[in-house]
């Protein structure tokens, strides 16, 4: 469910952006930035312009969704929430999940050791994650999930061997590191 909403203005500026995160079991946070426009609106603009001008996280009830809709749903209710504006208006403003594949990496910090990759779209429903083992590459795993998962619950499902024992990465186990755009 981890997902990045820009929001953007009747102008095509980019008004907001909102990046949705599920790092730990049933807690979700939303970290937003609040643009504004370079120039005035009596200024001709061609080029879109914007700089950064709030910028904060909050933390969300936690919620399972059973679509893709209902997520879209309630990203637009948080906003209006967040940025105190009413935002239902469809001409007033254009939500965009863009459709780019995002890697995030989480480094195994428990004593089996590793690295997770998770490649994924939420705009294309698609979530691949890839469990690189530090002890030897036949305890490598794959998991092929959907975009209503969590990145967390993916990542607990990967069995980790040791000494014929099965263990499970928990979350206090992960390092995530910052995407690169």
């Amino acid at each position: 469910m981890d997902r990045t909403l820009k929001i953007y203005t009747k102008t095509d500026h980019l008004f907001a952006e909102f990046v949705f995160s599920y790092n730990h079991p049933r807690q979700a946070t939303a970290h937003y930035t609040q643009y504004h426009r370079l120039y005035n609106d009596d200024e001709e603009d061609e080029n879109k312009s914007v700089y950064p001008g709030f910028d904060t996280e909050t933390y969300l009830d936690f919620r399972q969704f059973d679509s893709i809709e209902q997520i879209k749903n309630y990203d637009i209710e948080v906003a209006k929430k967040e940025l105190g504006r009413d935002m239902t208006d469809p001409r007033g403003y254009n939500y965009v999940y863009d459709a780019t594949p995002v890697l995030l990496r989480y480094i195994v910090t428990n004593r089996i050791g590793g690295m997770v990759n998770i490649l994924f779209s939420f705009a294309g429903n698609t979530k691949e994650v890839k469990f690189l083992s530090a002890v030897h590459p036949r305890f490598d795993f794959d998991i092929s999930s959907n975009s209503l998962e969590t990145n967390i619950n993916c990542i607990t499902r990967i069995p980790l061997y040791v000494d014929r024992d099965v263990w499970e990465i928990s979350s206090r186990d992960l390092k995530r590191l910052e995407p690169w755009y």
